[in-house]
């Protein structure tokens, strides 16, 4: 992982903004690997949020707060999530293929790529999970059997757990338990949107303060931006 250092943030968080979530998750995927943002999408959603933790590791730390509506109550539940355990995750080379047997025969498969749900986009569920496994499936037959596709699906998540991670949290008001998947590009926006807040903040106190533009505060490291702001009063 490259990482992001002041300015590479800053251009993310700026880009980022006008862009839907799945066009998200790649630019900060391209961002954080120096990868080309068309081969960032070449990369299976496991492999993808297994770098894309990594990356929130690095700019936000171990754990992270993520929050979800309580399936009862509707309550706002908050759930401390440990990131560094999901970046610990294996991840893959695009394009890699995966072979189980099923219904007599040996089934090819590769994991689904971003571009590959970005294509799901305006199909119903039943629909649209037979568009992914067509995209993703070598099957020389007419139509892939139900019990081939279970099969598919189940050895999906098993060689690639970081793209099906749930939470579950029981609510304090009513009991219930909800579960939720992780959403790795949301919890690393979050966190993304949330620094570069602060990074404009920074720049407008120390460019009022000091005349200095955006490109010398950014230059700066975090400690030494810190006591300036302290010496400006900010």
């Amino acid at each position: 992982m490259v990482g992001l250092d002041a300015a590479d943030l800053l251009a993310a968080w700026e880009r980022g903004c006008g862009e839907p979530p799945l066009e998200r998750a790649l630019t900060l995927l391209a961002v954080g690997t120096g990868h080309a943002v068309d081969d960032a999408g070449t990369f299976d959603v496991g492999s993808r949020d297994v770098m894309l933790a990594s990356l929130l590791v690095r700019i936000a730390g171990q754990e992270v707060w993520a929050s979800v509506d309580c399936s009862g109550c509707r309550s706002p539940l908050d759930v401390r999530v440990d990131i560094g355990i999901v970046a610990e995750l294996p991840t893959y080379p695009p394009g890699k293929f995966f072979e189980i047997e099923a219904a007599g025969s040996v089934v090819s498969f590769r994991l689904p790529t971003t571009l590959d749900l970005a294509a799901l986009g305006g199909h119903g569920r039943p629909a649209a999970r037979r568009l992914l496994l067509d995209r993703c499936v070598r099957w020389t037959r007419e139509t892939l059997p139900e019990d081939v596709a279970d099969g598919v699906e189940a050895a999906m998540e098993s060689v690639a757990p970081a793209g099906a991670v749930e939470m579950a949290i029981r609510c304090g008001e009513c009991g219930a338990l909800t579960t939720a998947a992780l959403d790795l590009p949301a919890l690393l926006w979050a966190e993304v949107e949330a620094q570069a807040t602060r990074l404009l903040h920074d720049v407008d106190a120390l460019a009022r303060r000091y005349g200095w533009n955006e490109t010398d505060v950014l230059a700066l490291s975090p400690r030494r931006r810190a006591a300036y702001l302290e010496l400006a009063g900010a």
